[in-house]
This record gives structure tokens, sequence and C-alpha cells, in this order.
């Protein structure tokens, strides 16, 4: 047996350094000193030494786990990364999720269900990319199915159309059919179904007004004639063509932009 011989407080808060029989044994936190009942004079056999050492590593756990919940709902498996990036054994990292998946502190259901509807409003994804990230997060596929009932398909559309909005507005420089092909692979990639990005597309208002669609086919125009700078004039001019071409503009559209130049060919 080892009789508490003095109990000191450290000069981080909270912990305390116990000694036993005139000598440091150990730190541990308030909690565990309270947990236990340790004071001066208590005698402590083998066996509630290793108790008291395993739970003030639990208690550490906890105060990283706690932390690291505050500012935001976890799953099970970020939290138990977050205590190895911390050098904490593989035992306490489960006594802690334990712990918090007992106080409802840690509940994955909650998460997936809370990350769905996130990404409906904040940084909107579609169902494929929210679906992955939940699986990145450990989120079982059970879970993940029964969180994106949350987001049927109307609300997918309804967010696919605010997003397809967005992005048309950064390639208005483009063709109408270009805006279109990118505007739908944007939304691809943002995890929305073949289907919802075409009807998103279709929903908008992508086409460009006649004048807006021969000024962009001229200005591409003058970018592929700087670049044209070898070659006969008439190799030049079919160079250009061919590249308004690819932009996705219409032939009507592309005679009248090349008529805005003079490529010397008469």
């Amino acid at each position: 047996m080892a009789k508490i011989t003095k109990i000191s407080t450290q000069k981080r808060a909270g912990r305390y350094n116990l000694e036993l029989d005139g000598r440091f044994a150990f730190g541990i936190s308030e909690n565990v000193l309270a947990k236990f009942g340790l004071m001066k004079g208590r005698e402590l056999d083998k066996e509630e030494i290793e108790r008291i050492k395993a739970a003030d590593l639990v208690d550490q756990g906890l105060k990283v786990a706690l932390n690291y919940l505050s500012p935001a709902i976890r799953t099970k498996k970020q939290v138990a990364n977050r205590l190895k990036s911390k050098d904490i054994k593989e035992g306490v990292i489960d006594q802690v999720i334990d712990y918090l998946v007992e106080q409802q502190l840690l509940d994955d259901a909650t998460y997936a269900k809370a990350y769905v509807n996130t990404k409906q409003v904040f940084s909107p994804k579609g169902p494929r990319a929210i679906a992955m990230d939940l699986k990145k997060a450990g989120v079982a596929e059970p879970l993940i199915e029964a969180a994106m009932e949350e987001y049927p398909e109307e609300a997918q559309l309804e967010v696919a159309v605010k997003l397809a909005e967005k992005i048309a507005r950064t390639h208005k420089r483009d063709s109408t059919r270009i805006r279109q092909q990118k505007t739908a692979q944007s939304l691809a990639q943002k995890g929305f179904s073949f289907d919802i990005a075409s009807r998103a597309v279709n929903a908008i208002d992508i086409e460009a007004d006649e004048e807006d669609e021969r000024e962009n086919a001229r200005k591409e125009a003058e970018k592929a004639i700087r670049r044209q700078r070898t070659g006969t004039a008439k190799e030049r001019y079919y160079k250009v063509k061919s590249k308004l071409y690819a932009k996705g503009f219409t032939a009507e559209t592309i005679d009248w932009a090349l008529e805005q130049f003079d490529f010397g060919m008469d």
C-alpha cells in the first residue's frame, strides 16, 4: 500500500500532482481527483493506482474530444482521428468514443442529417458528392441512405437551378451551347445526376440574345486572329472559323463575326 502524502496544484489549470510516500507519483485531473475521492492520508493499493492512472488518460482524451466537438458536430471517425493525432492510445480512444456516444454527444446519424441539410444551403452540393463526403467522414452506408432522405429530388432540382444560374454567369462570354455544356458539367462535378443537371440548365434563361452572341463570337475571332501569325490569308481564315465552330457558335453567327475582319483574301 502507498499513502498519499501530498496533493499540489500544477501550473496547468485543473491538474494536480500526487505524491505517494513522500515522492512524486503522477499527475491527475481535477475530475479524477473528485471521482476517486483522493485526499492526503489515504492509502492506495497497486490496482487502485492503475485505475486512477487509466481514468486520467480517459479524462485527458475527453478534454481533447470535447474541445474538438465544441465548434461543430463530428463523426466517431473524425473524433478518433483527432485523438490519434494527439498520441492518445487506441484503448483510451475507444473508451472516450463510447462515453461520448452514451452521453449523446456523438451521433453519426445526427451528423449525417445535419451535413445533408447544411449542404443544401451553404456551399451547395449534389447527393453524390454529399454521400462521398459522409463516407470519408466514416458514416455507415445505412445512415448515409437515411440522411439522404432529407434531400429529395425536388430539393436537388431547386439547389441545382440556383447553382446553374451562378455558373452560367461566369461563362457569359461563351457561346450559348458551350455555356450550357459547362454549366451542366459543373453541376455534375458537384454531385448532381445528369437528369437533374439537364433539367436545371433547361430551367434557366441561359441563351444569349443575338447581339450578345455575335459580340462574343467577334471577340473570340479577334483572339484567334492574333494567334494566327503564319500561313496564307485563306489558311488563317479557316483556322479562325474552325476555332469558332469549336466554341459552339452557329454558322450564321460565325459568318457575321468573320465579316468584321479583313483577312486580305481579296
